[in-house]
This record gives structure tokens, C-alpha cells and sequence, in this order.
């Protein structure tokens, strides 16, 4: 089960995350109280090399997406809004995870991807799982996940990966350890 950490806002919260076995990291470079900028994390995010560093992104200019993935040396770009041919050209250097929020109407994009069912689209809220499960592609699992519910989620759901935000912090953008820690052996339970 592969396993993103999302909204991370500090070293050391990327640091337990990639200890603890996450497969990978989100960092939001939009709207949002888990926002970071790409200057207050250029200091440490080149330290990082042993997990996916995941840019999340929305309606921001395509340009901008790839200055700042360059710039950061980020593995995989994430985006929250529909794909256009210039974000295209985003999946020649970058791996992409496209977030769709409407699971009964997913539109592959023509490039090489990862689908992420959010119906929440980061408010932490959950759907019916069992409803999701009829997807015939592979999916990537986010929304109202924690530590006591990801088993079941997993097991309603089918995806191949898991990705969780709120659900592992003491406060926005601050991560618990201990939840993180939980998520993780539950996940791969």
C-alpha cells in the first residue's frame, strides 16, 4: 500500500514521515492553512531523498508549476483543477497525480498518471467508500482518512495507495508522530 503524507509544513515533520515508512510527502503551494513557500522550504527539502516529494497545486499557472518543481527538485506534481496541454508538457520531467473529486465521472487525462479520488477536495471529508470501489482504474484514496479508519476505508474502497492530511495532526500543518505512526501500520495491516 503506497502511502502520502500531505500538507507537511516542516522538516521534521518530513523527516518522521519518511522514518516511519511513508512512500511519500505532499507539500501545498496553494490556497490553504498547510501552504508553504518555496522559499521557506528550499532550506531543507534537498535533504530529503529516500521519499516522493509531491508538489500539490490547483489553478496555478503551469509555468509556475514547473519553476517551483525544478526549483525544489520535486519528484511528482499533484494538481487539483482540470489539465490543460500545457500541463502536459508537465508529465515530460515529472511524475503526475491528478486529483478528481467527482469519482463517478473521472476523465483520464491522456498522459501517463495517478489517480487520486478526493471527493473532498482537502476539506477532510469522507464518501461512501463502497461506491468508490466500482472505479475500474487504479486510485489513489484521500479524504477524511485517520488512524481509525484507514483499515476500513482500504478494505471498502480497494485503492493502491492512501493519502492523508488532517487526519495525522495536532493542528493544521503540524503533524502528530504518534498518529502518523498509527496510519501507517494500520494502512499496511
Amino acid at each position: 500500500m503506497w502511502i502520502k503524507i500531505c500538507g507537511i509544513t516542516r522538516y521534521e515533520d518530513a523527516v518522521v514521515a519518511s522514518d516511519l515508512g511513508a512512500d511519500a510527502i505532499g507539500l501545498v503551494f496553494t490556497d490553504s492553512p498547510r501552504m508553504v513557500a518555496p522559499k521557506d522550504i528550499s532550506s531543507w527539502i534537498h535533504k530529503l531523498n529516500n521519499i516522493e516529494k509531491v508538489g500539490i497545486f490547483t489553478r496555478e499557472a503551469p509555468a509556475y508549476i514547473e519553476d517551483v518543481a525544478k526549483g525544489l527538485n520535486l519528484d511528482t506534481i499533484q494538481i487539483h483543477a482540470g489539465l490543460t496541454k500545457d500541463h502536459y508538457m508537465l508529465a515530460k520531467r515529472f511524475k503526475i497525480i491528478y486529483a478528481a473529486a467527482d469519482y463517478k465521472n473521472i476523465r483520464v487525462p491522456p498522459i501517463d498518471c495517478r489517480i487520486l479520488i478526493d471527493p473532498s477536495m482537502g476539506s477532510g471529508t469522507n464518501a461512501c467508500w463502497h461506491d468508490i470501489r466500482n472505479i475500474n482504474i487504479p486510485f489513489i484514496l484521500a479524504g477524511g482518512l485517520n488512524p481509525d479508519n484507514v483499515k476500513d476505508a482500504i478494505h471498502a474502497a480497494s485503492p493502491i495507495g492512501v493519502d492523508v492530511s488532517s487526519g495525522v495532526e495536532c493542528s493544521p500543518g503540524i503533524k502528530d508522530p504518534g498518529l502518523i505512526e498509527r496510519f501507517i501500520r494500520e494502512a499496511r495491516s
